[in-house]
Formats: C-alpha cells, sequence, structure tokens
C-alpha cells in the first residue's frame, strides 16, 4: 500500500473525491494537502504542518495542482517537498514552464514544434507594433498566466489591440500577442500522462465564440487523433517537461498546431465524454513513483 498525496490551494474540489476511491480501489491512501496550511522549510529542505507541529511525513508521491490561486505558494511546497526525497507527477520548474504562454512558446519553438506565431513585451506602442509586423491581424491577446479562456482577448484591427493592450498595461498584466489560428472555435484537448496519450476529446465553441473551452459552454466529445496529433501532443509535453498534462491542439487551416501546454489539467469533461478512468491511470502512475518513507 502505497501513501499518496495531492497537493493544491482548493482541496474541496469535487475531482479529488474522485482521486481518493480509486485509490482505496487500488489499495492506497490519498490524503488532499492544503499547501496553504503548509510552509516550505529550506533547511534542512522540507514541509512543516503547523497543525500537527512537526513536518509532514509520510508522503511517497505527490500529484501537484496549481492553479491561479496562490501558485507560487504552492509550488514553495512542492519544490520542498521535492528536496525531501518525495517523488512528484510534474516537478516545479516544468510546471512554472507550462503555466506561462510565453515560456511554454519558446520551448516549442527551440524544439521545431508548430505553434502560432506569437510576440512578448510590456509597453502598448511597442508591442503593437511588433505584433502588427509579425502576427498580423486578427489576433489575440493572451494574459501570460491565462487559463479557461479567461484574458484571452482577439483583435481585429491595431486600434482594437492597442487598446487591450494599454488597458491590460495599466492594470498591470504581462501578456503575449499570437497569431489568429483560423477558422478558430475548434480545439483538440489531448491528455498525456507519462509519455502516453491517454486520449483527446475536441471542442467546439457557441455561436459568435472563438475560445473553445468547457468552462466557457463548449461543446466536448470525444474524437480519435490521428498518429501526427498524437506524435505531436507528446511531444509537447516533452519539450515542456511535464509528465501528466493537457495538451490543447488548435486547427489551423488545415493542420494542428500547439496553442497551449496545461501543467493542471482537469478531467471532469474529458472523463464524462471519453468514458475513461483518468483517476484511476494516475493513481497508478502516483504508485509506480512512490518511495516509502
Amino acid at each position: 500500500m502505497a501513501h499518496l498525496a495531492v497537493l493544491t490551494a482548493k482541496p474541496d474540489l469535487p475531482l479529488y473525491a474522485g482521486l481518493k476511491e480509486a485509490a482505496r480501489a487500488a489499495g492506497h491512501t490519498l490524503t488532499v494537502l492544503d499547501a496553504l496550511r503548509l510552509a516550505a522549510v529550506s533547511d534542512p529542505p522540507g514541509v512543516w504542518d503547523p497543525q500537527h507541529g512537526a513536518p509532514l511525513a509520510g508522503v511517497e508521491a505527490v500529484l501537484p495542482r496549481v492553479g491561479n490561486w496562490r501558485p507560487d505558494s504552492i509550488l514553495a511546497v512542492l519544490a520542498a517537498l521535492e528536496a525531501s526525497g518525495v517523488p512528484t507527477l510534474n516537478r516545479p520548474a516544468p510546471i512554472r514552464r507550462g503555466r506561462d504562454h510565453w515560456r511554454t512558446t519558446l520551448a516549442l519553438a527551440a524544439a521545431g514544434l508548430p505553434h502560432p506565431e506569437t510576440v512578448a513585451g510590456s509597453e502598448p506602442e511597442t508591442l503593437a507594433a511588433a505584433a502588427a509586423a509579425l502576427v498580423g491581424f486578427p489576433c489575440v491577446v493572451k494574459q501570460r498566466r491565462s487559463r479557461m479562456g479567461v484574458g484571452v482577448i482577439r483583435c481585429a484591427c491595431r486600434a482594437e489591440l492597442e487598446a487591450v493592450l494599454d488597458t491590460l498595461w495599466r492594470l498591470g498584466e504581462e501578456v503575449v500577442v499570437q497569431r489568429f489560428c483560423p477558422p478558430g472555435g475548434v480545439t483538440r484537448r489531448v491528455l498525456v500522462l507519462d509519455g502516453e496519450v491517454l486520449g483527446a476529446t475536441e471542442h467546439r465553441a457557441g455561436p459568435g465564440e472563438f475560445r473553445a473551452n468547457a468552462a466557457r459552454g463548449a461543446t466536448v466529445a470525444p474524437v480519435a487523433l490521428g498518429v501526427a496529433e498524437a506524435d505531436l501532443a507528446v511531444a509537447a509535453a516533452a519539450v515542456v517537461g511535464l509528465d501528466f498534462v493537457g495538451v490543447d491542439l488548435l486547427l489551423d487551416g488545415d493542420r494542428w498546431v500547439v496553442g497551449e501546454v496545461n501543467p493542471t489539467p482537469g478531467w471532469k469533461h474529458f472523463a464524462a465524454a471519453t468514458g475513461l478512468d483518468v483517476a484511476g491511470r494516475l493513481v497508478e502512475a502516483l504508485a509506480r513513483r512512490a518511495v516509502p518513507p
């Protein structure tokens, strides 16, 4: 029996009940750790549990779930766990890379993987000029750590782009600008675990919407990937360095390109559409990594 854990800032999410049940069915235990109630310790590396007044002990492998709520706090605890010898399904540095659209783009570009042309910068007029010259219109502005379609805005012309960039600049947001991939509104979410494609779903946005996110009402259906698409998703996961990842492929004319790489993918809609036991596969992957304390 392995003692497994999930590290999250939102321990009450219904998703984790399924993980607990999958662990129990496999003969393991799984604890959901609230990362915001733990403290990372640098020397000797470890995690302090204030509720028990003692170092956190007994965790043999951990699944990190790093969303947009206090990500650096979670990653500090995760790094301390890893430094103390606890194996993790997704290491801190690749998570940071996958959470940042610009860092992801650099990794994809270095590996020669197809992705939308992208520019980054801060000052609005400078970035708008670069986007107009190198990306063209329409284009898409993304907050660098946007998820679920939030902070993703399509701009049809330079005037729109400058207005959006100016607003985000004043709010202190860091952004990228990417080429819009026509026709828009169609993506494929591919779940990759330990270099293997678990399955894929196709998401189609509703009328008038280009963001094909399930959280924004897109339809989700299972889809069979071609060899090239599957290989592209696995390659994207590898170059970013993630063991468990959701790779979003965008339809770009007659080909598929890598739109985003999500190091903390949900699987509620995916599992409902495909019937795949994602929780069970995650428990298996954690158990393979488990190192008795």
